[in-house]
C-alpha cells in the first residue's frame, strides 16, 4: 500500500482535529466533513425503533457462553474468541455504568461518552480503547484475504487512532502480518466528490476486485458501513466507518459490533439481515453537508 503525496501534506493538518474528535464519534476518523457525531455518541438514546429487536452487552457469563458457542459453531478459533471476550470484559468492568445486565431494547440505549471517557482515562490513560473495526477484525484475521497490497492509500490519518490502540493494548494479540492487513483491508478508496451512491458503489465494486479482496467465511459474515468522506474535495474517498459481524441462529440474525473506542459491545438479535440495514441506516446516515453520497452497506462482498 503506498501512501500519496497529498495524504501526506494534509497529516499535519487533521492531526490535532482528530485527536479531539475522535474519541466522542463512532468508529471513524472524524476529520470533518457531514457526518458528525451520530446521535447515540452524542448522549441521544438510539434513533432505531423496534419493540421486537433486543440487544445484550455481554455483561452475564451465560450470555458469553452462548455466544462463544456460536462463534465456535462458525468457525473461528478459540484463541481469537478468548481474545474478543477479554476485551468486553476490559470494557464492562471499567465503565459498568454504561452497559445493561440482560437483554433489552434499543430504545434503552443511552451511552454518555463524557461521563465514559472520565472514567477510562482513569484507569487507561494511554488506551482509548477498541473501535469497531478492530473488534470485527479480532474474529475475521483468517478469513479475510487481501491479495494485492500494491495501491494507493488516500488517507493516512483515517486509521490513526486504530493502530495507536493496537500498540497501547493492555494485551496484544496481533501480529506484524495481522497488522499489516488490517490497514490494507481497512484502506480507503479513492472515489468523486459525486453525491451519486450508485457511482461510488460501482467504485467500491471494482476496488475490492482490484485489491483482490476476498471474504472466507460464509458462516460469520463482515458487515460494515462505507461512507463517502469529501472533507477534502480534491481528495475524496470512501471509507468503511462502522464495521461488525453477523450470523444467522434460528430464524433469527445477529449483529455482534462494538460501539465505538469508549462506548460498549451490543450483541443484537435482528429478524433479518434488512433490518440490521435499517438500524445501521437509522444510526449512522445522518450526513448534513448535502456534499456526500448516501452510505454503502456491505455484507461480505454483497453490496446494498
Amino acid at each position: 500500500m503506498k501512501v500519496s503525496k497529498k495524504a501526506k501534506s494534509i497529516l499535519s493538518v487533521f492531526l490535532m482535529l482528530i485527536m479531539v474528535t475522535s474519541l466522542f464519534s463512532a468508529c471513524s476518523d472524524k476529520s470533518g466533513g457531514g457526518y458528525g457525531n451520530d446521535l447515540k455518541s452524542s448522549g441521544i438514546t438510539d434513533p432505531y425503533d423496534n419493540p421486537d429487536v433486543t440487544f445484550s452487552n455481554l455483561t452475564s457469563e451465560e450470555d458469553q457462553s452462548e455466544l462463544i458457542k456460536d462463534l465456535e459453531k462458525a468457525g473461528i478459533k478459540g484463541a481469537y474468541i478468548e481474545e474478543y471476550i477479554n476485551y468486553v470484559n476490559v470494557y464492562n468492568k471499567t465503565a459498568p455504568k454504561s452497559v445493561l445486565d440482560g437483554w433489552n431494547t434499543l430504545d434503552k440505549v443511552n451511552y454518555d461518552p463524557y461521563d465514559i471517557n472520565d472514567v477510562w482515562e482513569q484507569k487507561y490513560p494511554d488506551f482509548v480503547g477498541v473501535c469497531c473495526r478492530m473488534a470485527a477484525f479480532t474474529l475475521l484475521r483468517d478469513d479475510i484475504i487481501v491479495n494485492n497490497t500494491d495501491f494507493e492509500n488516500p488517507s493516512v490519518i483515517s486509521l490513526i487512532f486504530d493502530m495507536n490502540a493496537f500498540e497501547m493494548m493492555p494485551t496484544k494479540y496481533m501480529t506484524d502480518e495481522n497488522l499489516m492487513l488490517y490497514e490494507n483491508f481497512y484502506a480507503p478508496m479513492p472515489t468523486s466528490i459525486s453525491t451519486d451512491k450508485e457511482v461510488h458503489k460501482k467504485v467500491l465494486e471494482q476496488t475490492l476486485k482490484d485489491r483482490g479482496i476476498e471474504f472466507k467465511n460464509s458462516e460469520l459474515k463482515f458487515i460494515g458501513l462505507v461512507v463517502h468522506d469529501t472533507v477534502d474535495e480534491t481528495n475524496p474517498y470512501l471509507f468503511i466507518d462502522h464495521a461488525g459481524v453477523i450470523y444467522e441462529k434460528n430464524g433469527s440474525v445477529y449483529l455482534l459490533e462494538k460501539l465505538a473506542f469508549q462506548e460498549p459491545y451490543q450483541w443484537i438479535e435482528f429478524p433479518s439481515e434488512e433490518e440490521i440495514i435499517k438500524y445501521f441506516d437509522s444510526k449512522y446516515n445522518i450526513d448534513t453537508s448535502g456534499t456526500m453520497a448516501e452510505p454503502i452497506y456491505m455484507i461480505n462482498d454483497k453490496l446494498f
